[in-house]
């Protein structure tokens, strides 16, 4: 072979060398690929296996929506509740319709109506708010879909002053209870007794604190249902590992300043909430 002949085959290699090396990379990746589906596949075969997890379950789930109520106090569990395998969640729309509803500026769509909200639930939700919530106080019908659905609810739950709407609905008299911080001296307005935790359990009665206990609340929940390692593989997946940058988030931690202003703030709404505690 000459010089000539040996560069043109060497040159030819060459050209080749990118196609050898995609064909490996792509035999590569499919071989990764399933190695990630074997181990996806044993995982998901030791969790069902576990001696402490329901995997799999079939749980009714009903979340109130009204106008006015906060976004976050209803997507917070919503997000964990929806990690139960075999549940199903209602979304139900305070009127005939499937309209957004406002949550204080964000918009959700409801799935279910009132009338296609079934009785026999796992979960009654209620999400709390404002001014909304007062709204949703003064509005007997909404009450009264709430004492029904509660009658044959397994646990009857609120974040926030949802619970304000459980008292209000006659569902606190004699319990342990919790709310956001400003309204916990509305609670015995109800027949209740205030406890400052995150989550509050008495009975089948599940009440959450203020917006962010929406994800302690929830946590709790799924604990109950499905074993507390399927809750904390929730909560790994979400990565809730809390590290605030100031640590003002309830009024015995929060400077003098802080608290009396933001309680200054709410003033009125609190009275007038106060008040509907008040009318039977």
């Amino acid at each position: 072979m000459n010089r000539r002949q040996f560069t043109k085959y060497a040159l030819l290699a060459g050209g080749f060398l990118p196609f050898i090396n995609t064909a490996k990379a792509l035999e590569n990746l499919e071989q990764r690929k399933i190695q990630a589906k074997a181990a996806s596949t044993k995982a998901h075969h030791d969790f069902m296996e576990a001696k402490d997890i329901k995997m799999m379950g079939d749980e009714k789930i009903a979340m109130l929506l009204y106008p006015g109520f906060y976004a976050p106090d209803l997507i917070n569990p919503q997000f964990i509740f929806s990690s139960l395998m075999g549940s199903k969640i209602f979304l139900v729309s305070p009127t005939d319709d499937l309209k957004p509803v406002n949550a204080s500026g964000v918009f959700i769509t409801p799935t279910h109506t009132q009338s296609e909200c079934p009785d026999d639930l796992d979960i009654l939700f209620i999400p709390g708010g404002a001014a909304g919530t007062l709204k949703a106080m003064q509005d007997e019908k909404f009450i009264n879909f709430i004492k029904g659905k509660a009658a044959k609810a397994k646990f009857i739950t609120s974040v926030c002053t949802g619970s304000l709407l459980l008292g209000k609905a006659g569902l606190l008299k004699g319990k342990k209870a919790t709310s956001h911080w400003s309204t916990m001296d509305i609670l015995p307005k109800f027949g209740a007794s205030p406890i400052k935790q995150r989550v509050v359990w008495d009975g089948n009665t599940v009440t959450g604190g203020g917006v962010t206990a929406g994800l302690d609340f929830g946590l709790e929940i799924v604990a109950a249902l499905r074993g507390d390692e399927y809750a904390q593989a929730i909560q790994l997946q979400m990565e809730y590992d809390p590290a605030p940058p100031f640590d003002s988030g309830s009024p015995d931690k929060a400077s003098p300043f802080v608290k009396e202003t933001v309680k200054g703030m709410f003033a009125p709404l609190i009275l007038d909430m106060e008040v509907e505690s008040e009318i039977s």
